[in-house]
Order: structure tokens, then C-alpha cells, then sequence
């Protein structure tokens, strides 16, 4: 996304001394936010500009959780650490006339892995444990902003249920090739509200809510070490930061016999570090499916408000489908494989 550099200087000058020069470039970046890195006194960092909300109550949650994750004594893995300004915020409002926020954390070393290798998975796995143990039992001042996955009619305030349904049944003439994978999303939508009630009984706490290759950093080992991005964070199901995983994995993997390679070991990983209790493990498959679904809403929300040009959605839509009867065929033997049986 662009930025001019006098924003990006805006920003600067509330962070570092006007006598040590900046050194800015681009690099990776996601989909959600705009992002530079930093190299000031020999030291590197990350500015991110928020591009999906101007919501200072979320920055201060997310800031809130990363302060408190790094206060845990011999924590298993690095997450950012917001950087103060010089008034003592760690986040600021741009006066560009955008109103977009804008903040700098430390950098981490490391690259995003490829879920192609075992020790990688099994790491995935482990760390998915490790930050649900680290989030349970976290204690935040700021309320939470987001609501549960399992409320996706909160998922963006113009993406209602009946909304998306319609959007879906009757898509502009630019998506109409995709009507018959858009005509299964509406479908899915509605039929996900039955097992609603269910769901809201299994177990809540703090999740991290958006686990991926492109929100956790491996080492020269192969391992994971650090754990980025917890713009998403909130109360939720435990075991939807599980089916979040599985869901990222299922979507590139079209290849059955390795894919259920990939998710045991994946399950080894989560397993040496937590159990799901069996209703838990019953409700993974809708939970999975839910997963696509919201990332749908949310990237229609995004082209609704003219963030992204349709490639972006379309990309989503096929994502969304891809391997849709897998609820069916594989529900049965993700439950089986979580069981242990």
C-alpha cells in the first residue's frame, strides 16, 4: 500500500532523536497493513500503518497483550515489542488527513516459514500450544474488541449474515464466473448458524486468533522462535486457534495423502504442550470450515469499502472453496485423528 515519505517522517520524528538519521525500506508485507523497516542507531524495527481500522482501542489491546506476553519469565517464543513515543504513547494518529494509525515495534530476526517440512509443523504445532498455555492465563486492562469467530455477523459492521447472503446470491456482473462458489459460501453461512448454541459451551479464553505462515518466524533451525501479529487478538473458543491452523493448512495443501501427513504432525506438535477436551475435538470441523468463512467476510468487507480491487476477493472466494466437501469427507477423520483413535 502507498505512503508518502513525509508520513513516514511524520511518524519517525515522535519516535528518534532528529540527530540520528533513519534509514527506511520496504520488504514483507500482509495484506492488512502497510509496512517499513527501520534502521536507526544500528538498530532495526518494523512501522506498521493500520489500513483496516482507525480504532485506537484496538492498537492499545494489541499493545496491552505483546507488554504482557513479554513479561512472562522464560516464555517459549518472541513476540514484538511496541516501541514508546516520545510522549509516551505506543501509537500514534497520522496527520495526513488519513486518521490512520500508525506505531513501531522491535525487529525480529527470522523468516516466515513453508508448512512443507515436518520439523516446521511439528514446531507450528508446539508454538500453537505454547501461546494458548502463555494467553490463558494473561490478565489485560483493555477490553476486547472483537467478537467470537462463532459471531460472524460481527465480523465487519457492513457484512452482516443476510448481507454477505445476498452479496453472494446476487454478486456484481465483475464476480459473476464465481456465482456457483459463491452460491456454496451463502449456503454455508446459513447453515453454520445451527451450531451455534453448541459451540458457545465449550471452553473461552484469550486467543491469538490468526496463526500463519506469514504471522510466525523460524530460525536457522527450523524451528519456530517468534510470534507476530496479534492485531486480532481476543476472547474466544480455545480450540478456534487450533482449527484457525488447520484451516491454513488444509488451503494449500491440495495434495489428501500429504495434507493428513501435515495435520499429524501437527496434532503431535499441539499435543506434547495441550489436550482438547472431546467436545472440543467434535466441534473442529465446523470450526474449520467457520475459519474460511470469516476470512471470506472479511476481504469482501475490504472490497466493500475500497480497500482491495477485486483480484484480492477473488483469490479469497477460490481459497473459500478449495476442497469444500472436505467438511464431509475429512470431518470424520480429523476428529478421529485429534482422538487418537
Amino acid at each position: 500500500m502507498s505512503v508518502t515519505s513525509e508520513t513516514i517522517d511524520q511518524i519517525l520524528e515522535h519516535y528518534f532523536s532528529a540527530d540520528k538519521t533513519c534509514l527506511v525500506y520496504q520488504g514483507k508485507s500482509g495484506y492488512n497493513n502497510t509496512t517499513r523497516y527501520i534502521v536507526n542507531d544500528n538498530k532495526k524495527y518494523i512501522l506498521r500503518i493500520y489500513e483496516t481500522h482507525k480504532d485506537k482501542e484496538k492498537v492499545k489491546l494489541e499493545h496491552e497483550v505483546l507488554v504482557r506476553l513479554n513479561e512472562i519469565e522464560g516464555l517459549p517464543f518472541k513476540v514484538p515489542v511496541p516501541i514508546y513515543t516520545n510522549e509516551g504513547k505506543t501509537y500514534l494518529r497520522l496527520h495526513n488527513g488519513s486518521n490512520k494509525l500508525g506505531c513501531i515495534y522491535t525487529y525480529i530476526e527470522g523468516e516466515n516459514p513453508v508448512f512443507d517440512y515436518s520439523r516446521v509443523l511439528y514446531s507450528f504445532g508446539k508454538s500453537t500450544g505454547d501461546v494458548l498455555r502463555a494467553l490463558q492465563g494473561l490478565q489485560v486492562h483493555q477490553p476486547f474488541i472483537y467478537r467470537p469467530y462463532y459471531e460472524i455477523e460481527h465480523t465487519h459492521p457492513n457484512c452482516g449474515i443476510n448481507q454477505v447472503v445476498q452479496w453472494c446470491t446476487n454478486p456484481p456482473k465483475e464476480f459473476t464466473e464465481f456465482k456457483s462458489k459463491l452460491s456454496w459460501i451463502a449456503k454455508q453461512m446459513l447453515q453454520f448458524q445451527t451450531f451455534v448454541p453448541r459451540l458457545k459451551t465449550l471452553p473461552h479464553q484469550v486467543i491469538h486468533g490468526d496463526l500463519n505462515e506469514s504471522n510466525v518466524l523460524v530460525g536457522q533451525n527450523g524451528t519456530i522462535e517468534a510470534i507476530l501479529d496479534f492485531e486480532f487478538v481476543t476472547y474466544d473458543l480455545r480450540v478456534m486457534e487450533v482449527a484457525v491452523c488447520i484451516s491454513e493448512i488444509i488451503v494449500k495443501e491440495p495434495n489428501e495423502s500429504i495434507l493428513w501427513e501435515k495435520l499429524t504432525t501437527f496434532f503431535r506438535g499441539f499435543s506434547s504442550v495441550l489436550t482438547l477436551t472431546k467436545p472440543e475435538i467434535d466441534a473442529l470441523p465446523i470450526l474449520v470450515q467457520l475459519r474460511r468463512l470469516d476470512v471470506f467476510v472479511h476481504f469482501l468487507g475490504r472490497y466493500l469499502d475500497g480497500i482491495d480491487k477485486q483480484d484480492v476477493l477473488k483469490e479469497q472466494i477460490i481459497k473459500t472453496v478449495t476442497n469444500k466437501d472436505w467438511l464431509c469427507d475429512g470431518g470424520n477423520k480429523l476428529t478421529r485423528l485429534w482422538s487418537g483413535k
